[in-house]
């Protein structure tokens, strides 16, 4: 992948930028990527000298970066920070890299930093629950451990102290630890191994010059379709809906108007994957809508 630099920041972030610390080790796949779409993956991997990224878009990545780096200096009695545990399932390899384990005799509890916004904390997040829970398995079966505890240690990059007392829920503190729900080791296994099985059927098709699995609502992020009441002389709608005939109700109560507001697959269209251009699904789609 080639590092752009369109908005001349300092050269030092460039360098870091161009390092990609990350490495899965010797694997066949990390948790991240078996978590993610199988299509999206192959793409990557076939496009990767062809893609590009400016460096100013990498903020939090560097500083995510930055963080594991500062973690691995805060030594502490019974923790163990940045360790990557390697999995065989049926001959294929799977990696991850745990941010903190708490141990106490043979129990453990992890936890994972995230880099993040409020919005991301205050609404479900089912890929945390997920990545938690295999890597949870993992200790499990590499250390022969019980996970007690599955947390996730939120910085948020966008808190606001105005907001606290202004928003329900809204999280009162820029660091939030939030403990997610732990899955019984038979269903993560299960899931583990129907995850690998799709990627190595991706990966055997795209040996095979074949078309590509398509990725699912849920890969492409699909945000539906929504009706907004409106009314002039306001900049923000009323309330929004999903449900058309419930939005024509309020509108004639507030002598308002609706504005529809068309659904997409918020991470093709934003390019979220870094594969958009090359993807089939996503170019049949928009030229279609297009027409």
């Amino acid at each position: 992948m080639k590092i752009t630099n369109k908005h001349n920041v300092p050269e030092t972030l460039m360098t870091l930028a161009n390092r990609n610390s990350y490495s899965k080790g010797k694997a066949d796949y990390s948790v991240t990527e078996i978590i993610s779409s199988p299509r999206i993956k192959r793409l990557q991997s076939q496009h990767y000298h062809e893609m590009e990224q400016d460096v100013s878009e990498m903020l939090w990545a560097l500083m995510g970066s930055a963080l594991h780096v500062v973690a691995e200096g805060g030594q502490t009695k019974g923790h163990v920070t940045e360790e990557r545990l390697f999995v065989d399932v049926d001959g294929v390899t799977l990696s991850g890299a745990i941010d903190l384990q708490k141990h106490s005799g043979n129990v453990c509890e992890i936890t994972d930093y995230k880099f993040t916004s409020v919005w991301s904390l205050m609404n479900d997040k089912p890929d945390w629950v997920t990545q938690q829970n295999i890597y949870a398995w993992m200790v499990h079966k590499a250390k022969g451990m019980e996970v007690q505890a599955v947390k996730i240690c939120a910085l948020l990059r966008d808190w606001n102290r105005r907001e606290v007392d202004k928003k329900e829920g809204y999280p009162p503190a820029p660091i939030q630890v939030v403990d997610l729900p732990l899955w019984p080791l038979e269903k993560t296994e299960a899931y583990v191994r129907e995850r690998i099985a799709l990627h190595q059927s991706a990966k055997f098709l795209a040996d095979m010059d074949e078309e590509l699995p398509l990725c699912t609502d849920e890969d492409r992020w699909i945000r539906g379709d929504k009706w907004a009441v409106k009314r002039d002389g306001r900049k923000t709608a009323i309330r929004v809906f999903e449900v058309e005939e419930e939005a024509n109700e309020l509108a004639k109560k507030e002598n308002g108007y609706v504005e529809y507001r068309r659904g997409e697959a918020v991470r093709c269209t934003g390019n979220y994957c870094s594969v958009a251009q090359w993807c089939s699904q996503y170019q049949s789609e928009n030229h279609s809508g297009d027409a």
